[in-house]
């Protein structure tokens, strides 16, 4: 199965699509928003500086939030989910394809547990968080994250990494790294903890998982989730005027404009 299956069913109207860098969800003409103007040294597709956890949109401003890759580079997976609850209107999508770890190069790592996110959330964990440093750059599939590294250098370049991630740290600078990992159990379990902890006004309500997703790359995994605010919240944006860009700063690129 492959997005083009699932857009058309799903991500209709005016969306947003987070850190889709040189590979945006195809069939879809969303905002775009990006934590990076480049990265890599290459221009992301962004059109406005956003964070998954802090989206300049207004409450109940669009129909759906779409990410791909991008829910393990999230440091508060739960404040992400819960910020993109507040964006989206009553009735709306979440559409979120995952890297499950057993397909990447996280597979030797741990599951993260839901309630270990849980607790993150519950401590404000946030871009500058070191507590994985270690579990990601020693526990990682060093051929597959970095097949480049000469033979018999690895341990060097995983302590060079290790340390240049603590030093960023250390002077209060984001590190970006895959802070968790998960499969499909996992990921839904989430959704539904921050449910019964009421961590948003309302319901997320899983509608569809698709493993191996999508077929032409198939190392993750596809959760869709549909927003049911509670009756105050439901109308939320519908009378507003103008847009739904709320105090966003725009990046100066080559990407297309917004449709």
């Amino acid at each position: 199965m492959e997005h083009s299956d699932l857009v058309a069913r799903y991500l209709g109207g005016l969306g947003a699509e987070i850190g889709a860098f040189k590979t945006p969800i195809p069939g879809i003409s969303p905002i775009y928003f990006d934590r990076f103007a480049t990265y890599a040294s290459e221009p992301t597709r962004a059109d406005y500086h956003g964070d998954a956890c802090e989206l300049p949109l207004h409450d109940s401003s669009v129909r759906f939030v779409a990410s791909s890759h991008v829910l393990e580079h999230v440091a508060n997976p739960l404040a992400a989910l819960s910020e993109w609850f507040r964006v989206i209107r009553h009735g709306g999508i979440i559409y979120m394809v995952v890297p499950d770890r057993r397909f990447t190069f996280d597979h030797p790592r741990p599951l993260t547990q839901p309630a270990h996110m849980l607790g993150d959330h519950r401590n404000r964990v946030t871009q500058l968080d070191g507590t994985h440093i270690d579990d990601f750059v020693y526990g990682v599939d060093w051929g597959m994250f970095s097949p480049s590294t000469p033979a018999g250098q690895e341990g060097a370049a995983r302590d060079e990494l290790a340390s240049l991630y603590r030093r960023s740290v250390d002077v209060g600078a984001e590190i970006n790294i895959h802070f968790h990992t998960f499969e499909s159990e996992s990921a839904v379990e989430l959704i539904r903890m921050g449910n019964r902890e009421n961590l948003w006004p309302g319901r997320i309500e899983v509608v569809e998982v698709v493993e191996r997703f999508p077929g032409s790359s198939p190392n993750g995994f596809l959760i869709v989730a549909r927003v049911c605010k509670r009756f105050g919240k439901r109308w939320d944006g519908l009378l507003r005027r103008g847009g739904p860009l709320r105090n966003a700063r725009k990046f100066e690129s080559q990407n297309q404009p917004i449709p």
